[in-house]
């Protein structure tokens, strides 16, 4: 039987949309700017779901945290401008929203919201959405409740009427800690490994599977 739901809640990057190899591509450019070699593509996605500050601290030697600021801004001019080069939807992303087209819905991601929204809304989507926050959106990033919980709020949502869809062991435990279902997808580009010990309550290889368990 299928649960009746009010929101669902979409992570980003490894959920809704393959990011992976814009990331890559910046944080590569940015270690080739500082004579370092490249990283492997599928090491940068590790890193990947914690926001731009976790990313690019794991992705370079902890000596040049003292030029963190300047590095950051390189990482950003660089990506702003190459955002959808290879980034693409994940199969079935389109169907599965429309699908939920009168149900409530919002992006909860840790990357910035100003990138948020450009990759939404050069991908197509950005209208199917009723919020987006962003990483800097609120004072805490996921794996804290707190994003989650500012758009139950902010909808005057139950946490067992809600659910939170992402690839990573942060969305998952945001949403253990916020109340609400958690369904890890296991294409994305988070640890698949790392995302079944977080034990969310679905697991699901395609995201049009949200259809089966939710109406």
């Amino acid at each position: 039987m299928k649960k009746e739901i009010e929101l669902i809640m979409f992570d980003l990057d490894g959920t809704l949309a393959d990011t992976g190899r814009d990331l890559a591509s910046a944080v590569n450019y940015v270690r080739g700017h500082l004579d370092l070699t490249p990283l492997d593509d599928r090491l940068v996605y590790s890193h990947v779901g914690r926001g731009v500050e976790h990313l690019l601290r794991s992705s370079l030697p902890e000596r040049l945290g003292k030029r963190f600021n300047e590095i950051m801004d390189l990482f950003l001019e660089r990506y702003e401008k190459h955002l959808l080069d290879a980034t693409v939807l994940y199969p079935h992303v389109t169907e599965t929203l429309d699908y939920f087209r009168d149900k409530r819905k919002a992006v909860v991601s840790n990357k910035l919201h100003h990138l948020t929204v450009s990759i939404l809304r050069g991908l197509g989507i950005e209208g199917c959405f009723d919020a987006i926050l962003g990483g800097d959106s609120v004072s805490q990033k996921k794996p804290n409740p707190e994003p989650l919980r500012e758009m139950l709020n902010s909808f005057g949502i139950q946490p067992a009427k809600a659910v939170i869809v992402g690839d990573g062991d942060a969305d998952i435990e945001a949403g253990k800690r916020a109340g609400v279902c958690t369904c890890g997808v296991t294409y994305g580009l988070g640890s698949k490994e790392e995302l079944i010990e977080a034990n969310p309550d679905l697991l699901l290889d395609d995201l049009y599977q949200l259809t089966r368990y939710f109406r």
